[in-house]
């Protein structure tokens, strides 16, 4: 089929292009947007509205909330003989898509917050996840800290050479005598 010539596209979320010389590929792709990939729609129909002399100018249409919109478009088939050949094999074509929030989104988004919303926030970057990091870090150099103050100490060094010949545990020689009743052999 003469790609110039195809007047409509219907593609669905879920399957696949028909594919002669490459591997077949999901007829609908969604590349991220502001409102990110969790509301892809079943159906998209792309509409020729004219060609440039180089390819054809796509128009896409699927049934989103008022809150969604299509950002960037791209529709692409598979030559029939090779990359470039205007005439496409019949059901190959794909759209990759970017899914952007319009401005009624963007408001609900402000106003529902970060928390518990299912929008994708494009105000967030890596650094938020760096900072959650440090946090963990910090928290577990603490935890580490308070272990070996605490806990690592159950069993006390020794010191050797104490001025009686005997061996005793580390914290006997640098304090007063134990108290009376305490045998040392218990230790």
């Amino acid at each position: 089929i003469l790609l110039r010539e195809v007047q409509a596209l219907t593609l669905h979320r879920g399957r696949y292009t028909t594919s002669r010389r490459t591997a077949a590929v999901p007829q609908l792709q969604c590349t991220g947007g502001s409102a990110g990939c969790s509301h892809v729609p079943e159906v998209v129909q792309c509409y020729n509205k004219g060609w440039d002399g180089y390819d054809v100018q796509w128009q896409c249409k699927a049934d989103l909330k008022n809150t969604y919109r299509f950002g960037q478009i791209e529709v692409s088939c598979e030559g029939y003989d090779y990359p470039d050949d205007p005439y496409i094999l019949r059901g190959s074509c794909s759209l990759l898509f970017r899914l952007e929030l319009t401005e009624e989104g963007e408001r609900k988004v402000k106003s529902s917050g970060s928390f518990g919303s299912g929008y994708y926030q494009p105000g967030k970057d890596s650094s938020d996840s760096g900072a959650g990091a440090i946090v963990v870090i910090v928290l577990l150099a603490l935890a580490f800290g308070v272990y070996k103050l605490f806990l690592s100490n159950q069993h006390p060094r020794e010191s050797f050479g104490d001025s009686d010949g005997f061996a005793r545990p580390f914290w006997q020689s640098q304090q007063a005598p134990p108290p009376p009743g305490f045998k040392s052999s218990f230790t």
